[in-house]
């Protein structure tokens, strides 16, 4: 039965694409929600039947095809983080269905933009089942030919040499990647690839320091997905996300390519977690893409920016825990960050679409007023991103702080500087753009501002399911990953190692957790005092003459000198 989970997406997307112009959109719309809803429920099936297996590693493999007479036997491979990235992904796939309808006007574009996602998830579908390297092969290109597809709706047909030439670069990569796996395990089969990492003693010298050979071609598989994910930060290109007129193709984004990221990295931990190296480059990787997003998010005033650069500083402090081995944390926070992610992304949808595509925040003010249902989601989207007590976001950080507190690191103290510099700057960024845009004062079109009414019942219905998730699962989903079971069963799901521990203590180094919530109530005061209380002063003309302070107003404040 399990193979219906691929079925249902393959099937929408052939429904949209060979029956569009014989079937009423209205049909199909209906179709194609109901295939992705059969699709949420299997994959929930195969995640409940995983947690409750009797064997000790739960796992599981589903034969796809199987010939005796050739020695060909090809399965698809289940165990907690697949069947876990499944629920995730078709659930999100099913919420961006429903989201999509009434996100265009004109049907054929519609029907392009839930075609090419159905093949988006059945694509990444494929690739976290993959047992081989040729299933893995195919399901990366599928996804690859899908965003291309994806961002050829556009009318804006700029592209630019560079995102070309890094995109060959990125295929290369990958080939080589995957060719030197086959060669050092002489088998394209993942269990045998994990095994070999007993019997292989191949080692590489790269600056008289000696690493293992599957290090170093993962280093260089990450590498080849990283160059692949840049072409959505290049302006101008045909993946700039800048030009499309909605949230989604940012939503698209993190709902498949972060998810990607993550699955390069966590399957193949079996052959890497021994290294120091590995965890060092991982560590250094993700401090300093970390530090770059959070350096973005200060001066940037675009809503489509802010997201991508928030979901961006989320992915890279995931690849800062990966780097420390706090994998059952990555895991968690992935998940609790995906859904807050979620509601902010559909909720800057509709208020960007409310004023005809308007993304500059400055231009926008005082709509709580209009929209207060939409507030309310922000607000409860953004306080579980920033971890407070007792949303889902605050287990998940929670877990990762009593991890963080136990590891031997030399650099701790520089670590630990680093996580509250980027719980600082996400409460600081959170707050002003709720400040800004809900709060502030009334920057907006006088007649789009007019006409704006709260979203409709369907896209609250949505967010409300969100918030409730979002409120109400850290509790239940917490045992599963930081309880005795949730530390035993991620260490063998992920790195397949009885040796290996996982150790948290919540009861030690209290002073961690009550630190970032002090560095986050500043960082939530300093937006309060840049963007509600001075720019008031700013009227002020005798104060707004003074240099230093007008520059203040400029540099750090969304005040308007033209009112």
């Amino acid at each position: 039965m399990e193979i219906f989970l691929f079925i249902f997406p393959l099937l929408s997307f052939l429904l949209f694409e060979f029956f569009k112009q014989k079937i009423r959109y209205e049909i199909l719309y209906v179709i194609n929600i109901f295939l992705f809803g059969l699709s949420f429920l299997l994959s929930l099936y195969v995640f409940i039947k995983i947690l409750n297996l009797d064997n000790d590693l739960p796992l599981f493999f589903y034969t796809f095809i199987k010939l005796e007479n050739l020695f060909m036997e090809w399965k698809l491979r289940f165990d907690l983080l697949v069947s876990g990235l499944a629920v995730l992904v078709t659930f999100t796939g099913l919420l961006i269905s429903v989201y999509s309808i009434n996100l265009s006007k004109n049907n054929v574009i519609n029907c392009q933009i839930n075609s090419y996602l159905s093949l988006s998830i059945f694509g990444l579908l494929v690739l976290i089942s993959s047992n081989n390297l040729i299933q893995f092969f195919l399901g990366w290109y599928i996804i690859i030919l899908s965003s291309y597809l994806i961002s050829n709706i556009s009318y804006y047909k700029v592209d630019n040499r560079n995102t070309f030439f890094e995109n060959r670069i990125s295929d290369l990569c990958f080939f080589l990647s995957l060719y030197f796996i086959y060669t050092f395990s002489n088998s394209i089969n993942f269990d045998v690839i994990f095994k070999s990492l007993q019997i292989i003693e191949s080692k590489l010298t790269i600056l008289n320091k000696s690493i293992s050979s599957f290090q170093f071609v993962f280093v260089i598989l990450f590498f080849s997905f990283l160059l692949r994910f840049r072409q959505f930060y290049i302006s101008d290109s045909r993946y700039d996300v800048l030009k499309f007129n909605s949230s989604l193709y940012s939503l698209i984004l993190y709902a498949l390519y972060f998810p990607v990221g993550l699955y390069f990295l966590l399957r193949f931990l079996s052959l890497t977690y021994i290294s120091q190296d590995y965890s060092h480059i991982i560590l250094i990787l993700g401090s300093i893409l970390c530090f770059i997003f959070l350096f973005l998010l200060i001066r940037s005033y675009n809503l489509k920016k802010l997201f991508l650069y928030i979901a961006s500083a989320q992915f890279s402090f995931m690849l800062i825990a990966v780097g420390l081995k706090l994998y059952n944390a990555v895991v968690f926070h992935f998940f609790t960050s995906t859904i807050s992610l979620l509601i902010l992304s559909f909720s800057f949808g509709i208020i960007s679409h409310k004023l005809n595509d308007e993304h500059d925040i400055r231009k926008m003010g005082y709509l709580i007023v209009k929209c207060p249902s939409i507030f309310l989601f922000i607000l409860i989207g953004f306080i579980s991103l920033l971890g407070i007590p007792y949303f889902s976001g605050f287990y998940s950080n929670q877990l990762f702080l009593s991890e963080l507190s136990l590891i031997n690191e030399e650099n701790y103290f520089l670590i630990l500087s680093l996580c509250f510099f980027y719980a600082f700057i996400i409460s600081y960024i959170s707050f002003k753009i709720i400040l800004v845009v809900f709060l502030g004062q009334n920057n907006c079109n006088i007649h789009l501002y007019n006409k704006i009414e709260d979203g409709s019942y369907y896209l609250k219905f949505i967010l409300l399911v969100l918030s409730i998730f979002v409120i109400f699962s850290g509790w239940y989903f917490n045992n599963l990953f930081s309880g005795n079971f949730g530390e035993n069963i991620w260490r063998l799901v992920l790195v397949g190692g009885t040796k290996f521990s996982l150790n948290h203590n919540f009861d030690n180094n209290q002073w961690i957790f009550e630190t970032r919530n002090i560095v986050c109530y500043i960082g939530i005061f300093l937006a309060f005092l840049n963007y509600l209380i001075i720019p008031k002063l700013g009227d002020n003309l005798k104060i707004k003459n003074n240099k230093l302070f007008k520059y203040y107003l400029k540099s750090f404040t969304s005040y308007d000198f033209n009112r």
